[in-house]
């Protein structure tokens, strides 16, 4: 079964600040280690944040709501 939305993370505008894990109700985000092939600005950012980027690794639990979008 696939998900009902599709979560997309633009690593280019993430701040990796977590605010998507903290206001999400249904608990999709995880912060992982940035996957191979980035430019070098997102790995500067990534970086700086700590090093690690969220992922979806929910996604099917994503009930569309945009909290992420919003924080």
């Amino acid at each position: 079964m696939s998900a009902a939305y599709s979560v997309r993370i633009d690593l280019n505008h993430c701040e990796n600040k977590q605010e998507c894990m903290e206001v999400c109700p249904t608990n999709v985000f995880d912060m992982v280690k940035p996957p191979a092939g980035l430019g070098l600005i997102s790995r500067l950012k990534i970086r700086v944040h700590g090093g690690l980027v969220a992922q979806a690794t929910r996604e099917p639990d994503c009930i569309g709501c945009m909290a992420c979008v919003s924080a």
